[in-house]
């Protein structure tokens, strides 16, 4: 008996899904504690269907990691639009943290920072995505940073805004952690923490 071929968009749709339950396994159980099993069952589906769709966890990851990656490559449009610095700061850092509300970009940013030190496939398939732009990335800060910093430079600036990012959701967002102990929004935080980059540069 021939094999029944799905359409197009019906086999899209079908792959999308099992990257959401793939995606809430990696996140709640760990990448490498989920197996095929484990995510046919969450997908309610036979492992050997899961197979027509994936051939492997590792092609799930990396299909994973496109979609995501693709997904905030898409706001390179949006960042371009700052006229100056501190403009353009605040809007990558108010997308970042909007984006952490989303369960599905929370997720993500779990597999990303907290199992990648366990697993280097991880970091491995997020470095070697194709949907990667870090020269768009970093045109959007050398745009403003060109004329007063080196490239190194601003390399180092870009490391350091997104690490305090990244440390913030890290620790305020999935911790519940305030190490001064007096309550402040993210309005406020992201506030202060342009200021204290754009001044740095001025």
């Amino acid at each position: 008996m021939a094999m029944k071929v799905l359409d197009p968009a019906v086999f899209s749709i079908r792959k999308e899904t099992i990257l959401q339950f793939a995606r809430h396994l990696f996140a709640t159980k760990g990448y490498s504690e989920s197996t095929m099993d484990d995510i046919a069952h969450a997908a309610k589906m036979q492992k050997a269907s899961l197979y027509h769709y994936f051939e492997s966890k590792q092609r799930i990851l990396q299909e994973m990691m496109d979609l995501e990656v693709g997904r905030w490559t898409a706001r390179l449009p949006e960042y371009e639009k700052g006229k100056d610095l501190e403009e353009t700061l605040r809007i990558i850092a108010t997308t970042f943290l909007q984006d952490m509300e989303d369960p599905a970009r929370r997720e993500f940013f779990k597999i990303l920072h907290f199992e990648s030190h366990k697993n280097p496939a991880i970091f491995k398939a997020w470095r070697e995505s194709p949907t990667q732009n870090r020269q768009g990335f970093y045109a959007v800060f050398a745009k403003h940073l060109g004329g007063r910093l080196s490239k190194p430079k601003i390399a180092m600036f870009i490391t350091q805004f997104m690490g305090s990012l990244i440390h913030y959701v890290r620790m305020a967002k999935l911790h519940d952690e305030n190490f001064c102990m007096e309550p402040f929004d993210d309005s406020s935080y992201i506030q202060q923490l342009v200021e204290m980059f754009t001044r740095g540069v001025k």
